[in-house]
Order: structure tokens, then sequence, then C-alpha cells
């Protein structure tokens, strides 16, 4: 045995023994990390672009809540009950009906056009009603009767729009999810004219609860607080102020339908019109809230827009249901308050 060989192994006694342990144990710690102990065979080392990183425990417990009330809400939202009245002409049928048939009618719980004609289909509403502009207001206060007499319990809140409205019916429900149906109320967008409460414009469509159209017929139309009389600052007797003045004298009050940005919900015009403020001037003194143009035009849960026809009622449904920006979709729903409904 050479001199060093015994020296190593005396090493125990030898004044060296605390080197010869610290190298001993840097050389199992190298071992143990690039191979396996036991086999001599390299550690497995996967392709790192390939692991799939799981949240980190802090977004797990943030997140997670927060999608489970998404669902909660989603599946809450669906379940309101929207039942919508399209005012229409027979000779309206195959142009305004049809695209709106096509669109956005379907996603109500259920839908009647509001018509004066001898065709027959299950989602008409025949009223025996001359089809003109000073007529309107007997016309839908026989369809309010038809619904209250037929329909009350079908539904939570009821839609009254125009054959050229675009409404997006999944945000009216959100919108009305927050409130109560069994609570008499009214909203849409809101003229501050003719009434101490004003009125909501016929054309972006207004929305009433089912205690509000209850109220409307029982208070108003059955009490006979709401005659139709010929008046000075509205000789047409306009449908929807009428309307409005009937639900006023019911006791049924106004909702607020802008969102927590004071953006609206409910447009009276086009989209583009409102986007770059070309508007009529009449609407910047009637309003109740002020308008505003570019993207604060309109909230990001807009629902209605009116005088829009048929080819830009398939346009815009099929921008908002046939089109996808990637990445977009998945962060839209964020768990934060969206109206105002103070």
């Amino acid at each position: 045995m050479t001199e060093s060989g015994v020296s190593l192994g005396r090493c125990h006694v030898h004044k060296r023994t605390v080197i010869c342990v610290f190298f001993a144990l840097i050389v199992l710690l190298i071992f143990a990390t690039y191979g396996q102990i036991g086999n001599g065979r390299q550690l497995h080392r996967p392709n790192m672009e390939n692991i799939q990183w799981p949240p980190s425990p802090n977004n797990l417990a943030e997140s997670e809540p927060i999608l489970s009330e998404q669902r909660q809400i989603v599946e809450a939202v669906k379940k309101v009950r929207i039942l919508c009245l399209i005012l229409t002409m027979e000779k309206d049928i195959n142009t305004k009906v049809a695209a709106v048939n096509s669109t956005w009618a379907t996603r109500c719980d259920k839908h009647f056009y509001v018509i004066n004609s001898r065709q027959k289909r299950h989602d008409f509403l025949n009223i025996d009603v001359p089809d003109t502009r000073r007529t309107l207001v007997h016309k839908m206060r026989k369809a309010y009767e038809e619904i209250y007499k037929n329909y009350r319990n079908d539904f939570d809140f009821l839609l009254k729009a125009d054959d050229d409205t675009y409404v997006i019916v999944e945000n009216l429900k959100y919108l009305v999810w927050h409130h109560d149906a069994d609570k008499p109320g009214y909203l849409g967008f809101h003229f501050n004219k003719f009434l101490k409460s004003g009125y909501m414009s016929g054309g972006a469509g207004y929305v009433i609860s089912n205690r509000g159209l209850r109220q409307l017929v029982e208070r108003g139309y059955q009490n006979g607080v709401c005659e139709i009389v010929p008046r000075k600052d509205d000789p047409e007797n306009s449908e929807d102020i009428e309307t409005g003045r009937c639900l006023e004298l019911a006791g049924v009050p106004v909702w607020s339908s802008l969102d927590v940005q004071g953006r609206e919900t409910f447009h009276a015009y086009p989209l583009e019109q409102h986007l770059f403020g070309n508007l009529p001037q009449f609407m910047f003194s009637w309003a109740k809230h002020p308008l505003k143009k570019g993207k604060e035009c309109c909230s990001r849960y807009t629902i209605s827009f009116h005088y829009v026809k048929p080819d830009a009622i398939y346009y815009l449904h099929h921008v908002l249901y046939e089109t996808t920006v990637f990445g977009l979709a998945e962060s839209q729903h964020r768990n934060e308050p969206v109206f105002n409904t103070s």
C-alpha cells in the first residue's frame, strides 16, 4: 500500500479528518443532483416549454370564488323572463319584421308583434286599430290589456319596442335582474319632458316590471284615470308620452337605466349617431341625462338602438353574436358593479 493510501485509510485519526469528511459530502451532493444513486443514470430533465404551470395559490384563492360567483350570476340572469312586444305594420312583415324575427326577437322568452293584420301567426298579437300615429296609443293600450288578461303570469319584465329597434336581450336581462319584478317600475331612454317624472322613448324601447304592468291596467285603464284627451303640448297624443303619463298616474316610478359611469344603455338613434354626437338638437335639451359622444356615448352593456334599418339589424347581430375577439371575451366580465340602480 502506498503512503497516500495508508494516510487516507487512517483519516479518522489524522489531523486532516475534517477535510476528508467535507470532500466526501461534496461528492455525494454532486452525485445526488446529476445522477440517481444506485444505478448511475442521469435524472430526467423535462422540456421546460411543455410544462403547464399551475396558478399560484394566491391567484387560485382570488380567482376561483370570483369565477364561481360570475357563473351563478349568469345562470340567475338567464332565468329572468322577458316578454317583448314589438310594434309593427302589415306592410313591414317581409322587411322589418323578418329582420327582427331572425335576430333578437327570438332571444326574448316570449315575443309578439303588435299588428293590425289579417294574417294569423303564433307571434302576432292582432289589434284591430288603424295604423296611424294618432292611434298608436290606443293600439298599445289594447295590447297591454291583452297581455294582462292572458299572459300576466308568463313574464317578469315586459319590453315594448319598435320594428326598427335593435335590442341586446342578454344585456336587458342583466339590467333588470338588478330589480324586483314584484315592485312597480319602468325604465328606458329617459326624456325629461311633458311629465313630472318624464317619460321613456318608445323607439329606444322601454321596460315595465310585472307589477308595473298590473298597476298600469288596474289603477290606470280600469279606473279611468288615463283618459286620452287633446293636449296642446302633444297634439298627436304620442304613445310613449301617454303611456308614461298613465304609468305615473298609476304609481309606477322611473328606474335608472344608466351604468355606473353614467353612460346610457338605451338609445333613441342608431349607434353611429350617438357615437359621433350627430343627434337632433332637441335631444340635448330633452334628455334627462347629459348626452355624450365617442366611447362614452354608450354603456359597455348597451341594450338598444332605434331607427335601425333591416340591413343594419343583420349587421349588428352578426358583429355581436358571430364575431369574437380572441382573448377579449374572457376578460369582459368583472366582479364589480355595472349599473346605477339607485
